[in-house]
């Protein structure tokens, strides 16, 4: 259905206000992550951003995510079992399963929940929640302010766009994420609000003073061979990687399932084991957006970042499966520049690899990774790039991004943001190809010779045989033009009743009709809405002249035509 221009401006303006809403949320939420850090391990009132800790309370700090993971199963046990999860596929939900309809107490009880678990030490990243938590502000306006499904989609999208770029800076990222994951379209009704959020949300972020680029990267060496050539082997490792991950994570969760403990207690059995972790490796608690900004400085000796990569892996995966609120996004990068440091390292022994640049690497594993698990391509690449700032990897970005993609779908039938939704049976896009009915004009496949017949036809000339199997009868002047229509269930009826009665006589005088230069979609439409199955296409003008008739025969033979161009030529379509 086409949107109006004032729907598309009245959409816009909901958005902006959204987006500034987000941008307070998610940031007022970084600031509540880092105060109960700072409370939980340094036993400080301060907003600053700093790692956790053991110096102020030694091995007891190991209790304290396990005190986080227990309040987080008891809000999930006796208030609201949405906040588990990791944000992003909750928003994937609420669009495909819940029409994008968001309750009130996720939208405020997610944030928190998510503030709690990753300032008591939880490795995780707050982008996913607030993406989740953006997503809600933007649902519960598309419902506080009377608006459709259709619309409440793109302002949930909008939300999530503001909330992604009110973490990292990343406005277009945030844009590109929302159309790949959220939206399943490129359509300007639903891009240009969308942006408008993101925008807003930029705006907010650079008032508040706070940093940009998010994880700088000195400037690189321009990009050659061996950059293009190690990006490529990043890219298949990252994506067999991200793979891995998600096998390992979906297996930890059976795991905890097993356990004969009820599922209140198990986010605070999870948090013990962060806990143990984090006093083995203190750099595993929390976001550990410090460890991406070291990776990407290249100084960090190999030990270390294979300790990061092991620990980080095992902190994130044995505490999201036990059904706490976290992101995935900063333990996946992590996990993901890790390992790609350390396969830069390996390369540095072979001859001609030595100039393949540690940070590189990193920005590529990071990004990898991710596109690997989310299928969010073009999302990744933006990312990284807006992150960073590093125009000069934008080549190798691709390159690794789309080799990981490319061993994921390889690997693995459906990514970690769909995993679940697909064994419920709910089938999320993945591919967002043009509609042939949307591009396809009516004259293209109407039939231009449709059974016409005039107004004075007896109707009992109309039982031949040989006119039995046609379903609609233009009634047309000796001009063609068009005077009504005659159904075949009406012409039954009425023969019946009255065997003297004329075409005239019976017809419809007010059809609904096509034009020859509408697409097919727009004849669908029309015949979904008023129930009909075929359509007299006339031209424009104070007298419509019959050109053609449309069916929904004709209208499936053009999706048909598309789907033997998609085969190979020798392969009948009905064997494909």
């Amino acid at each position: 259905m086409r949107t109006s221009a004032w729907e598309r401006f009245r959409l816009s303006l909901v958005a902006i206000p959204v987006g500034l809403a987000v941008a307070m949320a998610g940031i007022g939420l970084l600031q509540l992550i880092h105060l109960i850090s700072n409370l939980s391990f340094r036993g400080e009132f301060s907003l600053h951003e700093m790692p956790p800790t053991f110096a102020r309370f030694g091995w007891l700090a190991i209790l304290v995510p396990a005190a986080g993971g227990l309040v987080i199963g008891l809000i999930a046990r006796f208030v609201s079992p949405e906040i588990r999860g990791h944000g992003i596929p909750e928003a994937m939900q609420g669009v495909v399963m819940n029409r994008s309809r968001i309750p009130l107490r996720v939208a405020i009880l997610k944030p928190l929940a998510t503030a709690l678990c990753i300032g008591t030490g939880g490795p995780f990243g707050a982008e996913g929640p607030i993406i989740a938590t953006g997503g809600g502000i933007g649902s519960l306006a598309g419902q506080w302010i009377p608006h459709s499904h259709a619309e409440r989609k793109v302002l949930l999208a909008a939300g999530a766009a503001a909330g992604m770029t009110a973490v990292f800076g990343t406005p277009f990222a945030g844009v590109l994420l929302a159309v790949e994951l959220l939206l399943f379209e490129f359509r300007s009704r639903s891009l240009l609000p969308v942006a408008m959020a993101a925008g807003t949300a930029m705006a907010v972020r650079g008032l508040l003073d706070q940093p940009f680029p998010m994880l700088p990267l000195p400037a690189p060496e321009a990009p050659g061979p061996v950059i293009a050539a190690g990006s490529i082997l990043v890219g298949i490792v990252c994506g067999a990687l991200g793979a891995g991950m998600t096998v390992a994570l979906h297996g930890i969760e059976h795991l905890y399932e097993r356990l004969p403990f009820p599922r209140l207690w198990w986010p605070a059995i999870g948090g013990f084991l962060v806990g143990v972790i984090g006093w083995i490796d203190p750099r595993t608690l929390g976001a550990g957006y410090f460890n991406l900004r070291d990776l990407l400085d290249g100084n960090m000796v190999v030990p270390a970042i294979l300790a990061l990569a092991i620990l980080k892996f095992l902190s994130w995966s044995l505490y999201l499966g036990s059904g706490t609120a976290g992101g995935t996004l900063a333990p996946v990068m992590t996990v993901g520049g890790a390992t790609a440091a350390l396969l830069a390292h390996a390369l540095a022994n072979i001859p001609g690899f030595e100039r393949f640049p540690v940070g590189i690497a990193v920005l590529i594993g990071m990004a990898a990774v991710f596109a690997g698990m989310s299928r969010a391509f073009l999302a990744s690449v933006a990312f990284a790039f807006e992150a960073t700032h590093s125009t000069s990897t934008f080549g190798p970005l691709l390159l690794g991004c789309a080799f990981a993609v490319l061993v994921s779908r390889l690997l693995m039938k459906e990514s970690i943001m769909t995993e679940k939704m697909a064994r419920q049976g709910v089938r999320v896009p993945e591919d967002y190809e043009p509609d042939v009915l949307a591009t396809t004009a009516v004259e293209a496949v109407m039939n231009r010779d449709p059974h016409t017949i005039p107004p004075d036809l007896p109707l009992v000339r109309l039982l031949d045989d040989t006119l039995q199997q046609v379903r609609l009868f233009p009634v047309v002047a000796a001009d063609r033009t068009l005077l009504g229509v005659v159904s075949r269930a009406d012409l039954l009826e009425a023969v019946c009743a009255d065997e003297g009665a004329s075409a005239g006589d019976l017809a419809n005088l007010r059809p609904f009709t096509a034009h020859p230069d509408e697409s097919l979609a727009t004849a669908a439409d029309r015949m979904l809405i008023h129930g009909v199955g075929r359509l007299p296409v006339v031209s424009r003008g104070p007298q419509p002249t019959l050109v053609g008739l449309i069916s929904r025969k004709e209208i499936l033979s053009a999706r048909r035509q598309r789907m033997v161009e998609e085969l190979d030529s020798e392969t009948p379509l009905h064997q494909a």
